[in-house]
């Protein structure tokens, strides 16, 4: 009994040390933005603190204006798979994936309601994989040209609008 008692001590002492923090983030821009210029803009910064709002609180250039559409932090170890599922609202947020050497690999689904008392949903998802550093890294990233009229002044314009959407991970020793 002793020696199953000291086993589990040591277990649950180490588990710390080799416990890290991931931080994942899908974030939306409404305009078209290159991986370069982000990938540069998000070196500079921490994801879990341009997060913790609903837009972006940087002082980036590139990554001010951009939309938070889910941030979340995991107790995750080098090796192991996560998953949780998140509610809040009239939306549920599924996420799964695993942290391996180096690189990490996240499927995102996040559910929203549509209609009060009906079952109607509507559902985005959001996967990639990727390296994954103490520095933000992209891990997926989606372009998006939406074709739509507008009217203006009663007439109506063919108005295109760009869509940026990227899937970032950084983890935290």
């Amino acid at each position: 009994m002793r020696k199953l008692l000291t086993a589990l001590a040591l277990v649950i002492a180490a588990t710390p040390v080799f416990a890290g923090r991931l931080d994942i983030a899908v974030i939306q821009f409404g305009s078209e933005r290159t991986p370069e210029e982000l990938a540069a803009a998000l070196s500079r910064t921490n994801l879990s603190e341009i997060t913790n709002s609903d837009r972006t609180i940087t002082n980036e250039s590139e990554l001010k204006a951009g939309n938070v559409l889910f941030a979340q932090s995991f107790v995750a170890s080098p090796g192991a798979r996560f998953a949780t599922s998140t509610r809040l609202g009239n939306q549920r947020a599924d996420v799964e994936g695993q942290l391996g050497s180096g690189r990490v690999s996240v499927n995102i689904d996040i559910i929203e309601g549509v209609k009060l008392g009906l079952r109607n949903y509507a559902t985005s998802n959001y996967n990639g994989s990727g390296p994954v550093s103490s520095a933000p890294q992209i891990i997926s990233m989606k372009q998006t040209r939406i074709k739509g009229p507008q009217v203006e002044k009663g007439q109506t314009k063919m108005r295109t609008l760009y869509l940026t959407t990227i899937l970032v991970a950084q983890y935290q020793p």
